[in-house]
């Protein structure tokens, strides 16, 4: 393999893999972290004056080592499957524009920011916290999580609607009711939907409530009608993430069965079958149990003791 394409191995495909593949996500992965440690304790005035140098010669060493690996996905990324290598200028500038090279953009922006503008220490505190969503190269379940998100957001942007017009209609309402009675908290419908969100999401601080008997009935109201309401987004999501999970694992299993249509898995079969299951964001564990569970179900191998060859067995010598 040329060097890019070992790069790109090691950088993109499945961390367990090989032993490189995990040392370096276990490396960015804490460093990562680590980042995201240091801006909390450097957001105390005391600590963070203290070790200020040592503070800023970490973030010095994390952006050099996110820069770099920045770079070199942006190199590589003509390696992915899919991917045109006749035209890398248009296939780099496609990936430097897509979610997840944005966010390897966004954490280590800041940084080279301060050169040319003056940015406020806790805003750039706050964009350095944006490293954290680097992580999602590192966990499957987050970019299922995304892609989920992606593909329901318009149900899920409707349901949220939902919710925000029932958000201003609670608060209007209020207003209307509780306006006389406490025109210092309830002196505008914008002040009325504090209250509106904290009681439909069943918080209840407790530092705005309705004095009126009128008002507290329509504030009982709201509270059944919100503890249904407003977890609908959520329960969505959930559903559809589940539905997504079980479409993957399906599709797998259909790649499973056909590779054992002829009594056992080979090698090259085995490697289409790492590959596809890292594309569907799918473990090398959940690849493990599916074939595992398919032999059983279709058949099972052995390997013959002279040549070292998979022999099918049919099920009634496997049962057997």
């Amino acid at each position: 393999m040329s060097l890019r394409q070992k790069t790109y191995n090691l950088l993109e495909k499945d961390l367990s893999r090989s032993l490189a593949n995990k040392l370096l996500g276990s490396f960015i992965i804490v460093l990562i972290v680590a980042n995201v440690i240091a801006v909390i304790l450097e957001s105390h005035q005391a600590f963070g004056q203290q070790y200020a140098y040592g503070f800023y010669a970490f973030n010095v060493f994390s952006v050099v080592i996110f820069t770099i690996e920045y770079l070199a996905r942006v190199w590589v990324c003509v390696e992915a499957p899919g991917a045109d290598a006749s035209q890398p200028i248009k296939t780099r500038l496609r990936y430097m524009f897509s979610a997840v090279a944005l966010v390897d953009f966004l954490a280590i922006a800041p940084f080279y920011l301060t050169f040319f503008i003056n940015i406020d220490l806790r805003y750039l505190r706050m964009l350095r916290m944006l490293r954290l969503l680097k992580l999602t190269h590192y966990f499957k379940g987050l970019d299922m999580f995304v892609c989920v998100l992606r593909k329901e957001l318009p149900t899920i942007g409707a349901a949220i609607f939902t919710v925000m017009v029932l958000v201003v209609m609670s608060a209007s309402i209020m207003y209307a009711i509780e306006h006389q009675a406490q025109p210092e908290v309830f002196g505008s419908i914008p002040s009325a939907m504090w209250w509106a969100v904290v009681t439909m999401t069943t918080v209840g601080y407790g530092d705005v409530v309705p004095v009126t008997v009128f008002g507290k009935f329509i504030a009982m109201f709201i509270m059944l009608l919100g503890v249904g309401i407003v977890a609908l987004p959520a329960a969505m999501l959930a559903a559809k993430f589940g539905d997504e999970l079980r479409l993957r694992k399906q599709q797998l299993e259909a790649e499973v069965d056909n590779a054992l249509s002829d009594g056992y898995v080979s090698k090259s079969e085995r490697a289409d079958l790492d590959q596809l299951a890292e594309q569907l964001d799918l473990s090398r564990d959940d690849l493990e149990q599916l074939i595992k569970n398919r032999t059983l179900v279709l058949g099972t191998s052995i390997t013959c003791p002279h040549c070292k060859k998979a022999i099918k067995l049919s099920r009634h010598s496997a049962a057997e």
